[in-house]
C-alpha cells in the first residue's frame, strides 16, 4: 500500500523499517499489516482506522454491476462498507466499528473488491481506475 509504506508506526516492524500508524482492530491478526500493505491501490483513511479506494469503471452500468456483486459479498460476510458512487466512480471505505479499527475482514473486503474490480474491468484497463 503505497501510502501505507513509509510512515510513522505504532508498533516497531521487525527490520526497523517505520510503518504507518494504523489503528487496528483489537485482537487483530499479527500479520495484518503485512497483508494491507500489499493493497497499492488503496490508502488510509484520514481517521487511520480504514482503507479507502476509488475505482473508476467505463461506464455506469459496470460501476452498478461492481456494486451488486460488493454487496450480494457483504450480506455474506455481514459486514458493509461506506460507499459513494457517482455514475462511473465508486469510492470505497473499508472499517470496523466494533471494535474499532481495521481489521482483517476490512482487508478481505478490500481484496475481494481489487478482485471484483479487476474481473468487471477499470476504466483505461490498466488497474489503477484511471484512464491511460
Amino acid at each position: 500500500m503505497a501510502v501505507l509504506s513509509h510512515q510513522a508506526t505504532n508498533a516497531a516492524p521487525a527490520n526497523n523499517t517505520p510503518e504507518p500508524q494504523i489503528h487496528f482492530s483489537a485482537n487483530s491478526p499479527p500479520d495484518l499489516f503485512d497483508r494491507a500493505i500489499k493493497l497499492s491501490s488503496w490508502t488510509l483513511s484520514p481517521s487511520k482506522d480504514g482503507l479507502v479506494r476509488q475505482f473508476t469503471f467505463p461506464t455506469f452500468s459496470a460501476a452498478w454491476r461492481f456494486m451488486s456483486i460488493v454487496a450480494d459479498e457483504c450480506k455474506k460476510k455481514k459486514h458493509h462498507p461506506s460507499w459513494h458512487n457517482l455514475y462511473n466512480q465508486v469510492t470505497v471505505e473499508w472499517t470496523t466499528h466494533d471494535p474499532k479499527g481495521l481489521s482483517l475482514l476490512d482487508v478481505e473486503m478490500a481484496e475481494f473488491c481489487d478482485s471484483t474490480a479487476e474481473f468487471i474491468g477499470l476504466r483505461g484497463g490498466n488497474g489503477d481506475g484511471k484512464a491511460s
